[in-house]
């Protein structure tokens, strides 16, 4: 059987997060490839060719009138290509010791993630996130990212969210950090310093009065503007209850702070086209704004557009779900 392969990387991508963007996850697409996560990762980052027979599987998972584009990117290798290099029959002998081998080779190979890569949920929710607890910057040769929250609240967040996204999208498992107090994520990359900064325009360093909403994602479609939000609420929103006598039951409210003017004012606007009401009020004795949304109305309607993908906020929300 023939094994298929992708030349251009970009394509390669391009491929793979269409796939997953019909099928929504990649434990869904092992399950219908019959194989294991890690198989699938080979075939999505170009460690290994695809058999054409899981090729044909994975290309009608997506619309027919974008197959053709895809079919016309891709390159065939005979399936003995591996053999004919050490020969065929010094590979039938010592098959298990070059298994064994190439294994080792694909866990040494450092694979770089394409700064460029297609905007997803995925992504545009870890941008969220680093706009609201996150910072990224460059200390001579060293490249850091890092964002921090409660360890008490924040930390099933961080393992089975942020650090899946890290895995996911740039083929990186940061290290996690905490004690008592506080959680924090680290990713080491220069490439991932380069496309916060250049593409995303994230200031390096501190940026809190100054961090914005990037335009390419304003510019963008709406599911990616939410889930970037959804980021930004994770990490820097909350939500709290006001348990005065004079409420028959107790107020919910959803809030965000920042001292960046611009951040505030660009929630107010995407929020105000959903119809969602909101104030905005000025933290006194703190260069900070609060941007709030109260009543069951209008959380119900930020949960229906936006959510929450933090479990700190789902548990005192999951009754208006």
């Amino acid at each position: 059987m023939d094994r298929l392969y992708f030349q251009n990387k970009k394509d390669r991508i391009n491929f793979f997060n269409k796939v997953k963007s019909y099928q929504k996850s990649w434990k869904r697409i092992k399950e219908i490839l019959k194989t294991s996560r890690s198989m699938v990762d080979h075939y999505r980052l170009g460690r290994l060719c695809i058999p054409k027979n899981r090729f044909v599987i994975l290309i009608n998972l997506i619309p027919e009138n974008e197959r053709e584009y895809f079919w016309r990117k891709i390159e065939k290798k005979a399936n003995n290509w591996g053999q004919i290099i050490g020969g065929k029959r010094a590979y039938e002998i010592n098959k298990d010791k070059f298994d064994e081998g190439r294994k080792k080779a694909i866990k040494k190979v450092k694979y770089e993630f394409d700064i460029n890569l297609p905007l997803s949920e995925e992504l545009c929710e870890f941008i969220g996130a680093i706009i609201g607890d996150g910072f990224t910057n460059r200390y001579n040769n060293f490249y850091q990212t890092q964002i921090t929250g409660d360890n008490l609240f924040d930390s099933n967040y961080y393992y089975n969210r942020l650090k899946p996204f890290c895995e996911n999208l740039f083929n990186i498992s940061p290290k996690i950090t905490s004690n008592k107090g506080w959680i924090r994520l680290n990713i080491y990359s220069k490439r991932l310093f380069e496309m916060l900064t250049k593409r995303f325009d994230i200031p390096a360093g501190k940026k809190c009065y100054t961090v914005t909403i990037p335009d390419e994602i304003l510019k963008s479609e709406e599911k990616f503007i939410n889930a970037t939000l959804k980021g930004m609420f994770d990490t820097d929103g909350g939500v709290g209850f006001d348990k005065r006598k004079s409420y028959k039951k107790p107020y919910i409210r959803i809030n965000y702070t920042s001292a960046s003017k611009g951040l505030i004012d660009q929630i107010s606007s995407i929020l105000s086209t959903y119809s969602i009401k909101h104030s905005i009020h000025k933290q006194k004795n703190f260069r900070s704004h609060i941007i709030q949304m109260n009543g069951e109305k209008n959380v119900r309607l930020f949960l229906k557009k936006i959510g929450f993908s933090n479990s700190r906020h789902l548990k005192k929300v999951y009754h208006l779900l």
